[in-house]
């Protein structure tokens, strides 16, 4: 009996880990196709949650039908099995819903549903059946359901600790999501003979063969190509704490993509060059500042913007800030950064970086933000109030924003803008795609500087600064900053003051 409480044991605290590392790994399943927002987790906790109260009650119910240490192990084998299968099909109806387009918030729910329900529940049913098992008196109900419960709790920290902190970032989701199912399974395959001690011979010799045929089909899956467009070539991928990260290269360029959205472009033969014309407007700072000393950009991607001004201005100082270190080793192996004497990376987080250093910085790019999820952190009130007292006397905040301008899908553009004149007498706002005739209302990225100076700087005076400048650092047409620029205040009533304590980027990206 006491053997039987042990494997019970091992059971419940097995099964807690499972579920809880499909959950952190669930972010990385969803991630390339709905983003990164906190409607994806929102949908995979709810599932989650929802999977283990439809199990505590099934498993319950189940376990007075005649319990057997038999029927547990089949709560284990059947989502072992089911998470197994998981990589074959999750990008097919990943891409399936996302064409559809259920919506922003039903799109990760949905697709959450589908994968890790049916698990859930089955895993969710394991803790109250092994209740049954374990309480061999109806007095040691009580004491057997606490010891189990805490064990699957233990096993849920860590589930979600071991996958977030070692597993994400070194073997891969699809490896993860192979190895929870096979663990469920080999964990019953290995219990299984004690049920049936005269078949024992029989059921080892059927768990090899079920066990043989799960890693041929491990080996297998590592051999399915990645779809591919005509004529690029992915160099690089890993998961890493924070991205899922790749680098595909064609004919011209090579790109670098978070998840499924492209980040940085650098050109095979002229790897200096400013190919997105996004990173063009955000050197509009230069047009401002054009004898700035000392410069902080957050987020470095491919490092495009660093390395131009490190070839054109070689004696301006260079801080960058970037949260995720794999993005740093990235750049360097792919797109040619490398750091100087005036040019230094940190592998840290902008905001900690901001508020530790003691430096004044002429020039402060805040270059993290992406089109489906923002670092709500880098937004508020409190982050830009830290940015100014950073600040020289004449200092800017220049902010990348991806977004629309007015319309529903500007509200996010219009927050940060409110937020920004709370604290900067004076903002300037370009539209990158306005000089395309892009409507005001269309996507796009959206540079949005803020001065300290007590006067606005005439449009004109911008152009013709950025003209004398040159050095490929603008549009191409210099003209198109002059069309590119919002002027006037935007009507920002129905959008908030971004607080740390009150910060909805994901709604306001998403209305």
């Amino acid at each position: 009996m006491n053997m039987i409480h042990l494997l019970l044991d091992i059971i419940v605290f097995i099964s807690g880990a499972v579920l809880m590392a499909l959950e952190i790994v669930g972010s990385r399943v969803l991630a390339p196709y709905f983003g990164n927002s906190i409607f994806v987790w929102g949908s995979l906790i709810s599932v989650v949650l929802a999977a283990l109260s439809v199990g505590y009650y099934w498993g319950g119910r189940l376990s007075e039908l005649s319990p057997s240490l038999a029927r547990l192990l089949l709560l284990l084998v059947i989502p072992g099995v089911m998470i197994f299968v998981l990589p074959f099909f999750y990008p097919a109806v990943n891409l399936w819903v996302a064409t559809v387009d259920f919506g922003v918030r039903l799109n990760p729910l949905i697709a959450s549903a589908i994968f890790f329900l049916v698990p859930g529940v089955f895993l969710g049913a394991v803790s109250p059946y092994a209740i049954r098992l374990a309480a061999t008196t109806l007095s040691a109900v009580g004491s057997t359901a606490g010891t189990l419960y805490a064990l699957s709790t233990c096993g849920s920290i860590f589930g979600t600790l071991f996958t977030a902190f070692y597993l994400i970032p070194a073997i891969g989701v699809s490896n993860i999501i192979h190895s929870l199912g096979i663990i469920l399974v080999l964990l019953a395959l290995f219990i299984w003979p004690l049920t049936r001690p005269r078949r024992e011979k029989v059921r080892s010799a059927s768990a090899a063969t079920k066990v043989a045929t799960l890693v041929g089909l491990t080996l297998v899956s590592g051999t399915f190509p990645s779809p591919a467009w005509p004529r690029i070539r992915t160099l690089f991928q890993k998961d890493s704490f924070y991205h899922h990260i790749r680098v595909e290269e064609d004919e011209e360029a090579r790109y670098l993509y978070f998840d499924q959205t492209l980040q940085s472009a650098m050109n095979l033969d002229n790897p200096t060059a400013l190919r997105l014309i996004y990173s063009r407007y955000a050197s509009l700072g230069l047009a401002f500042r054009p004898n700035a000393k000392k410069a902080l950009i957050i987020g470095l991607g491919g490092g495009s913007i660093p390395k131009k001004y490190q070839k054109e201005f070689p004696a301006l100082e260079m801080d960058v800030a970037e949260i995720d270190p794999e993005v740093i080793q990235v750049a360097k192996k792919y797109f040619s950064f490398q750091e100087g004497k005036n040019l230094h990376v940190h592998a840290q987080d902008g905001r900690q970086f901001l508020t530790r250093t003691s430096q004044r910085y002429d020039l402060i790019l805040v270059d993290a933000y992406f089109k489906d999820a923002i670092p709500f952190h880098l937004t508020t009130r409190e982050f830009f109030s830290v940015a100014d007292q950073r600040l020289t006397a004449n200092g800017i905040v220049v902010v990348n924003i991806i977004g629309a301008v007015t319309g529903p899908g500007g509200k996010i553009t219009r927050s940060v803008v409110k937020t920004l004149r709370g604290i900067f007498p004076q903002i300037y706002i370009f539209a990158a795609r306005r000089a395309d005739n892009a409507s005001l209302d269309t996507i796009q990225n959206v540079i949005v500087v803020a001065s300290k100076e007590p006067q606005q700087l005439d449009i004109r005076e911008i152009t013709k600064r950025a003209a004398s400048l040159g050095r490929d650092l603008f549009p191409k047409r210099v003209q198109d900053i002059a069309i590119s620029f919002v002027d006037g205040k935007l009507a920002d009533d129905d959008v908030p003051v971004l607080t740390d304590d009150y910060a909805p980027t994901d709604s306001l990206l998403h209305p």
